[in-house]
């Protein structure tokens, strides 16, 4: 855990100059896009970004009522909005997604995968209930829906699938973790060989892979390693840095990336 506190931690002595200034180069204007977790961190962070890109938008929670405000916001601006509530563990609520989204725009042009949590335990005090449960809400859930939207980008000429990942999907997790990190790592295998797969439909695939943000994971984390008391993001970095760097990636060649100020330093940026 000290190791990766010392890592995250650097987050907040690097130097905001580094901030991206390709926002928007890709052409985003009235393209449709799904964003998943919006209610909340990334998320969040993400659906201001697309609402500013002049993108049209299907949002996606389990906690309704942030996101629905977000809805009412870009509407009375004259944006594209709607809100879709669906607990991503339950696999018949998602096809109302990509069923809403193309009924309301008749097409889908980007899908951020980003909804997740953290279930913290040990292997041994783990339940395989609860283990279940959150690779279907960080892994099968985002598997499923970018399954989904491969044939309506297709149609569509082609499209974007951004998965969010995390640093620890490519480094070892800390104690109680492992649970966690499986899905991460998990996203990474299948997602670098998707991106391969569906290259020639022309349709990008993205796994980002920041670090710690200060988001609800704390708060909304689950298993018998959760210590109420404490606010495990309290020293983590804003979510809008990462999701600027993960705008700016759209434009690019990557299909991992490492948003966020200690994503730049694991890149030498």
């Amino acid at each position: 855990m000290k190791t990766l506190k010392r890592l995250l931690l650097l987050s907040v002595v690097l130097s905001s100059s580094i901030f991206s200034t390709n926002l928007f180069a890709l052409d985003t204007e009235d393209k449709v896009a799904i964003i998943t977790g919006s209610s909340f961190g990334l998320g969040r962070e993400l659906t201001q970004l697309a609402r500013d890109s002049g993108m049209k938008l299907v949002l996606v929670d389990i906690r309704p009522e942030p996101s629905e405000a977000l809805v009412e916001e870009i509407t009375a601006a004259g944006g594209g909005a709607i809100f879709v509530e669906a607990d991503l563990a339950i696999a018949e609520e998602r096809p109302q997604i990509i069923e809403r989204a193309m009924d309301t725009y008749g097409r889908i042009d980007f899908l951020f995968n980003n909804a997740g949590y953290a279930y913290l335990s040990s292997l041994e005090a783990m339940s395989l209930d609860d283990a279940h449960h959150i690779f279907e809400v960080n892994y099968w859930a985002y598997v499923d829906l970018a399954q989904r939207v491969i044939e309506p980008m297709r149609s569509a000429g082609g499209g974007t699938i951004v998965n969010t990942a995390s640093i620890l999907g490519v480094r070892p997790s800390p104690p109680t973790y492992g649970h966690y990190g499986a899905t991460k790592h998990a996203l990474l295998g299948l997602f670098q060989t998707a991106a391969k797969e569906l290259a020639t439909d022309n349709i990008k695939v993205i796994i980002a892979a920041p670090a710690g943000m200060k988001t609800n994971i704390g708060k909304h984390a689950k298993g018998p390693a959760v210590d109420p008391g404490s606010d495990i993001s309290q020293d983590w970095e804003d979510p809008a840095i990462a999701a600027r760097d993960i705008f700016d990636a759209l434009d690019g060649d990557d299909v991992v990336i490492y948003p966020g100020y200690i994503g730049r330093q694991m890149q030498g940026q």
